[in-house]
């Protein structure tokens, strides 16, 4: 059989920053220092399988938390497109005609996990449809004590977004009724799962530097999360639905995405590896390398990853880093989607020609090499990602590739920062 032989030939340092790896919650501090890379590294010598007939694509999701309504013409389109979507409560109807166009796709239900909202209150009464799994007048009538409060006992509302009231999380009887109703809504409106946002893990998320009573320390309130999860679990499997909680940024809280995992059937990841234009995480301790190795936790043990890079349609490094850096790790059960700005959650995500390639078979995981070069072999394609933030790479390819422009390559350079998909050129 064929053998693809893969050299690093040679590298070129940069001295030009093509991209901050940090976020908006951290600084940066611990740079790869590229300036001696070893390129005496023997040759990668990868198995070519050119008799598959699998189909190997990119999985979609659409998180659509808008009001307005959505055409007709639109769902014709998307539901074709997409895996998996999320919507809000009061658009149900919507799951039969998702379905009837595709009906292999995934429809959750939003429901925010820590607050209750006090705008979905009309005339008094708590909305039909709420976007959370308690409504704010029955538990502002009935359980005063489920609201999270401050040691003043001032009742904690989410910084930065008004009407949201933090409840608390590790009283039982808010777990259970918050499981019963959300679960009977899925039931009475044929949703597969629920998308639980805000699975939180730090005190003073939402109000910086207020902590709320009760709660002695992080690991304390990871307790009463579990707790609610757990509780949650078990009433969605006892009546066969998905449960996938928000749990972004855990990268810089080691262990705790593996523990929450333990309670769920997927989790999304909010802000992946692209933060903004020219804005993309590097590989260091609390970077790359934990961020994706989430999602291979997660297909370990065949559970559903929502990966989110916040990439714009004129940010083509952008794209190509998160896009190949999924295709290290995605084994089936990963979904991508764009998102350029922030909470923005209305139009689907950008269409582009990448999400009809076919990848074929995986010939094994991810390898990484001392160079910070990571790279992984399918039959029909070959993925590699420079996740250094200094310093490109010169790579000889003994078997020709077409590049993302469908261009005939032998050999290329992997800026800092970048990722390229290469496929396989189809023998005449």
């Amino acid at each position: 059989m064929n053998k693809l032989i893969l050299r690093v030939v040679a590298v070129s340092i940069l001295f030009i920053c093509q991209g901050c790896s940090s976020d908006e919650n951290e600084a940066f501090t611990d740079k790869i220092d590229s300036s001696e890379v070893d390129t005496t590294e023997p040759p990668i010598i990868l198995e070519e399988i050119s008799t598959d007939t699998i189909v190997n694509q990119t999985k979609l999701f659409w998180l659509y938390l808008h009001h307005e309504e959505i055409p007709d013409a639109l769902i014709q389109t998307e539901a074709a497109r997409r895996d998996l979507i999320v919507m809000n409560a009061w658009f149900h109807e919507y799951v039969q005609k998702f379905k009837s166009v595709n009906p292999d796709i995934k429809t959750l239900v939003y429901k925010d996990l820590s607050s209750t909202r006090s705008y979905a209150v009309e005339n008094g009464e708590d909305n039909e449809y709420l976007p959370t799994g308690v409504g704010f007048q029955y538990a502002d009538s009935n359980y005063p004590e489920w609201f999270l409060v401050d040691e003043n006992d001032n009742r904690l509302e989410y910084t930065g977004y008004i009407d949201h009231w933090q409840m608390d999380i590790g009283n039982t009887e808010y777990q259970q009724l918050w499981a019963n109703q959300v679960v009977d809504e899925l039931i009475a409106n044929n949703w597969d799962g629920v998308l639980m946002d805000n699975a939180i893990y730090t005190l003073d998320t939402y109000h910086e530097n207020i902590f709320p009573k009760n709660y002695e320390s992080d690991e304390d309130f990871q307790l009463a999360y579990k707790s609610m999860l757990t509780t949650i679990n078990t009433r969605l499997k006892a009546d066969d639905k998905i449960g996938i909680a928000n749990i972004t940024n855990t990268r810089l809280h080691p262990g705790v995405w593996e523990s929450y995992m333990q309670h769920l059937d997927g989790a999304l990841d909010e802000w992946w590896l692209v933060f903004s234009n020219g804005n993309y995480l590097s590989d260091y301790a609390e970077g790359f390398a934990p961020q994706i190795n989430e999602v291979v936790v997660n297909e370990l043990e065949n559970k559903i990853t929502l990966v989110q890079p916040h990439t714009s349609t004129n940010d083509n490094q952008g794209f190509y880093y998160a896009f190949a850096s999924y295709w290290l790790v995605n084994d089936g059960n990963t979904y991508f989607s764009e998102q350029e700005v922030t909470d923005a959650y209305n139009d689907p995500s950008p269409w582009r020609d990448e999400y009809t390639w076919n990848f074929g078979i995986a010939n094994g995981n991810y390898t990484q090499l001392e160079n910070g070069l990571y790279h992984r072999e399918f039959s029909r394609a070959l993925v590699l990602v420079n996740a250094s933030d200094t310093g490109s790479i010169q790579l000889n390819l003994d078997t020709p590739y077409l590049n993302e422009v469908g261009e005939e390559v032998n050999s290329m350079v992997l800026n800092a920062l970048s990722g390229t998909v290469l496929r396989k050129v189809t023998e005449q």
